[in-house]
């Protein structure tokens, strides 16, 4: 919510904090984090790729070789192209490195404002 600060007799709204506006990052394949609110694909993919859907104390168990060995990861997606919206919440990708970039993770704020 926003800080209220004083203006005369009476207050008016501060800025919100960064947290209160929605973000994407582009995260790293193979690796874990956040859940997302949903999955947006930047680029038509080069190949088939994966999502993991477990925990974080599952994903540790994997060892390094696990973490980019396909058979850990959910892979029926097919091709994705680019704009697809998926309603899902992984917590980690894999695909080719010449995807690197084209899988976004986003995040809402929860606030009716939305982004920027």
């Amino acid at each position: 919510m926003a800080k209220y600060k004083p203006e005369g007799k009476k207050q008016v709204p501060g800025s919100l904090p960064p947290n209160a506006y929605d973000r994407s990052t582009k995260p790293a394949r193979c690796t874990f984090t956040k859940t997302p609110n949903y999955v947006l694909v930047t680029k038509t993919m080069t190949l088939p790729c994966g999502f993991y859907f477990g925990s974080s104390a599952s994903f540790a168990d994997l060892g390094a070789a696990g973490k980019s060995a396909t058979g850990h990861y959910d892979t029926d997606w097919g091709l994705l192209t680019v704009g697809t919206r998926l309603d899902i919440h992984p917590t980690a990708w894999t695909g080719s490195a010449d995807d690197d970039g084209n899988i976004r993770f986003v995040y809402k704020s929860g606030l009716s404002t939305g982004g920027r």
